[in-house]
């Protein structure tokens, strides 16, 4: 094979010359092989970017896509050569990898293997003819110049086409996305393997739903924290698939988490985790249910939880199951009704201030442990002793024995809990 350098070159112009003319070789050379070329950034693609390989529309599309960059980006070793604009097959598969709702790490991935694979091939070919070090070495630097500013450049491109596209199909999928809910919820009759495919969501399965809003006070417009609470949540209880999210305004979503065969939770450590979240979001819960039925189902009673949720008044962050307010729920509907039903049911103890509480506290921890003094005591970290003498106390501010009337007790006790002021009298009144 003949070499095109000069080992004697000793101007600066002979040897520019010389770096033109080896750059020149090395594009007719590379050019030769870009079917080659083209082929090994497919079967590189199609291998590393496991999104792509499974659909068959795409692989045909990124064959198109790789023989236009290769094409193109070889194109620029080319003497005089101006870069040129992105060919239709790259624009088509950037536009095709958006409405498919592909991350754009997809499509970096892909930038990142072009320029490796067509920058390779060419510093093996200028390896091969390339004798003198001095213009070896400019030529180098001029092939990853040319190469370089030519890719990025179809790069950018792609990337503008990409996310005008994805911006656009994120709003379509949005608005199908809450029609397919809507349907579901309204029971009208729905494909639902065509439902499953729009909501990238199994229906037959076991659900959660959830609706989460944030205080006033937090911030609005913060989707991210909210995505953050709910995959939280996800997490503790170990859901393989990702929740269904739905953004409802500004400071509400929707979400049902996917439990699949998993029909009992466990919400106890829950109250922990959320303590923990940096905004004052509270998340009303249903409970798990099965199917298109249970999805219906657990969103109905997380809205009931959040009659008792936003009743309260209290701030969260916090979690409202319906598992523990169900009862509640229903009484939330005429909530001055349900103040004076609690004030003809506890009496002093309904009123809005410490001693009261500490009185209701007790009670409703003496009921929750089955009417034992020793194990209220345990739960309350207090002697034995100090719970019969509380006992007693509320006995005689009750007029009577707290095991008679005990449920309509433990109803109050529960509004009071969960309700707070809403239920409470804030009138002060002698408890001890």
């Amino acid at each position: 094979m003949t070499r095109l350098d000069n080992d004697g070159a000793s101007s600066d112009t002979d040897q520019r010359s010389a770096v033109r003319t080896l750059v020149a070789t090395v594009y007719a050379a590379t050019n030769a092989r870009s079917v080659d070329i083209a082929e090994e950034m497919i079967t590189r693609t199609i291998s590393e970017i496991d999104e792509v390989t499974t659909d068959l529309h795409l692989v045909q599309l990124l064959t198109a896509c790789a023989e236009a960059a290769t094409s193109l980006s070889l194109a620029m070793l080319e003497p005089d050569r101006d870069t040129e604009p992105m060919p239709i097959a790259m624009s088509e598969y950037a536009r095709v990898l958006a409405q498919r709702g592909l991350p754009i790490t997809v499509l970096d991935r892909g930038y990142r293997l072009t320029h490796n694979t067509i920058l390779r091939w060419c510093l093996e070919q200028l390896e091969t003819l390339g004798t003198d070090p001095a213009v070896v070495a400019q030529a180098a630097v001029e092939i990853m110049t040319r190469l370089s500013t030519q890719i990025d450049g179809l790069y950018e491109q792609m990337l503008d086409t990409y996310e005008l596209e994805y911006e656009t199909w994120l709003r379509h999928r949005s608005t199908a996305r809450s029609a397919r809910i809507g349907d579901l919820l309204d029971g009208r009759p729905v494909d639902l393997t065509a439902a499953e495919s729009t909501l990238g969501y199994q229906l037959d399965q076991f659900h959660l739903g959830l609706i989460a809003w944030i205080e006033p006070g937090g911030t609005a417009h913060d989707l991210p924290a909210f995505e953050r609470a709910v995959t939280a949540l996800a997490e503790h209880l170990g859901c393989r698939e990702r929740p269904l999210f739905e953004p409802r305004d500004e400071r509400t979503v929707w979400a049902w988490l996917p439990l699949g065969s998993n029909a009992h939770v466990d919400v106890a450590g829950w109250t922990t985790a959320v303590e923990k979240w940096d905004q004052p979001i509270t998340v009303a819960l249903g409970a798990p249910q099965h199917g298109v039925a249970g999805f219906v189902r657990t969103h109905r009673q997380a809205a009931q939880a959040t009659v008792v949720a936003r009743a309260s008044n209290v701030s969260g962050p916090r979690v409202v199951p319906i598992g523990l307010v169900g009862a509640v729920a229903l009484m939330c509907e005429d909530l001055d009704s349900a103040r004076r039903w609690v004030r003809d049911v506890l009496g002093p103890l309904a009123v809005d201030d410490s001693t009261a509480a500490l009185h209701r506290q007790t009670l409703r921890t003496f009921f929750s442990t089955g009417g034992s003094y020793t194990a209220a005591a345990a739960a309350l970290t207090m002697h034995k002793n100090t719970v019969i003498y509380r006992i007693h106390k509320i006995e005689e501010l009750l007029g009577k024995n707290v095991r008679e009337g005990r449920l309509e007790l433990e109803n109050a006790l529960a509004l009071c809990y969960w309700l707070g002021t809403a239920v409470l009298d804030s009138g002060t009144t002698t408890t001890e």
